[in-house]
Order: C-alpha cells, then sequence, then structure tokens
C-alpha cells in the first residue's frame, strides 16, 4: 500500500474517530488545533475541487459507504497535488507527536483477601504528553503485598 493511501486512510479513521464525534472532549488543546487544521485543509482543497460535499456527508453520516467515499476522493487529489499531500502528512506527523500515552495498569480493581502483584514498570518511548498511573480506584482488602513500582517517561 502506497503512503498516500495510508495517508488517507489514517486522516479518515481520526476523522471520523469516536473523540471528534464527542466533540473532541478528550483531546488536548494542540491536538484540536491540529485537527482543525487537517479538516480546514482538506474542506478548501474539497471546495476547489467541488467534492465538499463527500466531507460533510460522511462527517454527518459516517457509515462505511460515505466515509470510503470520502477516502477515495482524498486519495485521489493527494495523489494529483504532491504539496497538499506533504501539508496532510507534516499534519499527521504533528498530530502523532502531540498524542498522548495513556499508561494504566490496575484500574478499578477490587479485592476482598489478600492480594499479591508482581513488579509493575510503565516506560514511555516517544516523545509527547504521558499519563502513567499504576493503581487507581482499586480497593484491596486485608493484606496487599505490592511490588516494585517504576514510572519511567
Amino acid at each position: 500500500m502506497e503512503l498516500v493511501t495510508l495517508t488517507a486512510a489514517g486522516i479518515a479513521t481520526l476523522i471520523f474517530s469516536e473523540a471528534l464525534k464527542e466533540g473532541g472532549k478528550t483531546l488536548g488543546k494542540g491536538v484540536s488545533e491540529k485537527v482543525a487544521q487537517l479538516l480546514n485543509a482538506i474542506r478548501e482543497k474539497f471546495q476547489a475541487a467541488g467534492t465538499e460535499g463527500l466531507l460533510t456527508r460522511a462527517q454527518e453520516n459516517p457509515i462505511e459507504k460515505n466515509t470510503s467515499k470520502f477516502q477515495d476522493e482524498l486519495e485521489t487529489q493527494m495523489e494529483e497535488d504532491k504539496a497538499f499531500a506533504n501539508r496532510l502528512q507534516e499534519l499527521m506527523t504533528q498530530l502523532k507527536l502531540n498524542e498522548t500515552i495513556n499508561q494504566i495498569v490496575i484500574k478499578g480493581v477490587q479485592v476482598k483477601g489478600k492480594a499479591k502483584l508482581g513488579n509493575i514498570d510503565l516506560a514511555a518511548t516517544r516523545d509527547g504528553s504521558v499519563n502513567q498511573e499504576a493503581v487507581v480506584d482499586s480497593q484491596f482488602g486485608d493484606d496487599l503485598d505490592l511490588g516494585n513500582v517504576n514510572i519511567k517517561a
């Protein structure tokens, strides 16, 4: 699969993801600004080509048929305009750098008796915002034997 197809598929997945359907509530400010830039660039390109309706239809009703047509048109536009393709690729790269890494181990566990946990090692291996939590919203009964907890970002 060539880069244009991969990028178009990634963009379609991002645009029609649950996070955006919820109004971007789960997105950080930097990420939501980059997504807005991405959408604006696509909307402008589609307007110029007379195909903005494909984006609007897919946003309003993101069923597979509509998102597939959007993705096909996006691939076509990216293949025909390398500067546009490069701009979208750059925005996607910036989005990946702005992603928050969430690592949570042992969340919402309730143990009535004894509990023994091994060592916990959390490490983020790339740049970006990091949220790491080892034991969250958990209740332990009589005896908790927790190994070493190592968190590295």
